[in-house]
């Protein structure tokens, strides 16, 4: 699994919380910093998980992209890095109030009326 970051203040955070609970987890801030053979978390930046792939990806912070400054083509193009890392599952957090998290809960409204329609 990869808690993938969009800052590094969201890695040491999650770093923080895994620390806690005991959890295996190496967290990589630059590139060669890590052992992907290694049987815990990943956690790393959208920028550095680039040609990687993981069983299960979370994207955390989604929700506050792009944020105030960031060019949003720039933002999008990371975040399909991120959520293209993942080959069987992928979680993305979109708590926030970044444009991402409202594309985000309007495409999930429509798919969940696309899927109950379905089933009428």
């Amino acid at each position: 699994m990869a808690i993938l970051c969009r800052h590094h203040s969201e890695m040491d955070l999650c770093d923080e919380v895994l620390r806690q609970r005991k959890l295996p987890h190496q967290v990589r801030k630059k590139s060669g910093q890590f052992d992907p053979a290694h049987d815990s978390i990943k956690v790393m930046t959208l920028h550095v998980s680039k040609g990687l792939e993981f069983p299960v990806v979370a994207l955390v912070g989604a929700g506050r992209m792009p944020a105030e400054g960031e060019d949003e083509r720039e933002e999008a193009r990371l975040f399909y890095v991120g959520a293209t890392r993942a080959t069987q599952r992928l979680v993305i957090g979109a708590s926030g109030g970044g444009r991402f998290a409202a594309r985000l809960y309007r495409t999930r409204k429509d798919l969940t009326t696309l899927l109950d329609n379905d089933k009428s």
